[in-house]
């Protein structure tokens, strides 16, 4: 064979390999196009479960608590069927050591905890896609959250504590979560700190819309979807109530003696010792909740407190003015006055306080 009949050849063999491989080529073309066009128009729906143990190590300081849970998202996807040799639906379980090889083979979303604090704790966590295309993702996990509380009523406040999800770079145009579902045990003491009472349970599902300072155009891959999960707990203040404000509340009605005592010398000590023992509470008050920029329930009875200890000290220095010259025959007493007046403006203050922070 001639050299120019060899390189007739081999041109006809590689067209022939190309012939052989344009239908392999041509479905990999439309399969992927397919799926990208569906994943386009059509967001993949995930289903949510959470399913909460125990709230714990609530911290009112640092606005956190510690969640242990379980977590199940569910989805179809066409490209995770396979045939059984019977037809019947089966399955196959990937556990977490294998979860990573397996986003190598198929699309898994990674799910985020948007208000989760520093990284948590997943001790299992398995992946079972069934043959009809249905993926299963459970996972267990013990995560410090974080959320805003609302302590204007504190200690009689009601907090509430939340667990929010988007799935990391998946927009809603490509996914959103559909039909969440929230479980928690009958025995409610046994999910949530000794010092805290079930009040209500909600979820939500809504679009996130992020908007950055470097964007000139709004973009519809800025908007997530989010589902939110909320437990809401009312404080249960007994600890507070005997420890905190009883005393407290001893220690400002005892500064009222001073119109009781005739020695001004004892009248100012004894007030001054009161105003101390108040501000000590009102460092202890500051210990156990974080910088506010406004008042609670417990820091206006201290300020209350602070007020009329205040003016009963000079309430008694004015007195003590009024009547210093021992030679004036017609003494006035205003403290006999202040001995009623001053426990009655109290309780009257206190009384528009609790009605209108507490009610």
């Amino acid at each position: 064979m001639t050299k120019k009949a060899q390189k007739i050849n081999r041109t006809i063999n590689k067209y022939y390999v190309l012939v052989l491989l344009l239908p392999f080529l041509l479905s990999f073309s439309t399969k992927k196009n397919s799926v990208n066009k569906q994943r386009k128009t059509d967001p993949i729906e995930v289903s949510v479960k959470l399913r909460i143990n125990k709230i714990y190590n609530i911290n009112s300081v640092d606005e956190t608590y510690q969640i242990d849970g379980y977590l199940i998202y569910s989805w179809f996807d066409e490209a995770a069927k396979f045939i059984t040799e019977d037809g019947l639906v089966a399955s196959k379980t990937y556990q977490i050591g294998r979860i990573d090889d397996l986003r190598n083979e198929m699309w898994i979303p990674t799910f985020e905890l948007i208000n989760v604090q520093g990284s948590g704790n997943t001790p299992n966590a398995r992946i079972d896609v069934y043959s009809d295309g249905e993926i299963n993702f459970e996972k267990r996990f013990f995560e410090t959250f974080s959320s805003k509380m609302d302590f204007i009523k504190f200690p009689f406040d009601t907090q509430n504590y939340v667990i929010s999800i988007e799935a990391f770079g998946s927009s809603s145009k490509e996914l959103v979560f559909k039909d969440p579902k929230f479980f928690l045990d009958k025995e409610l003491s046994r999910y949530l700190a000794e010092d805290w009472e079930f009040v209500s349970k909600k979820v939500n599902i809504k679009e996130k819309k992020y908007q950055f300072m470097d964007d000139e155009i709004e973009s519809s891959r800025n908007v997530y979807s989010r589902v939110t999960f909320e437990v809401k707990a009312k404080r249960l203040p007994g600890y507070y109530q005997w420890q905190v404000l009883f005393p407290l509340l001893i220690i400002i009605l005892a500064s009222f003696a001073i119109f009781w005592i005739e020695d001004f010398g004892t009248q100012i000590g004894v007030g001054f010792t009161l105003m101390l023992t108040v501000v000590a509470f009102n460092f202890y008050s500051a210990s156990i909740l974080p910088k506010l920029p406004y008042n609670t329930f417990i820091e206006y009875v201290i300020i209350v407190g602070y007020i009329f200890i205040f003016l009963g000290i000079i309430a008694v220095i004015i007195n003590h003015r009024i009547n210093k010259d021992e030679k004036t025959t017609s003494k006035i007493s205003l403290l006999t006055h202040f001995r009623y007046l001053f426990p009655f403006l109290y309780t009257i203050v206190m009384l528009i306080l609790y009605m209108k922070l507490l009610r």
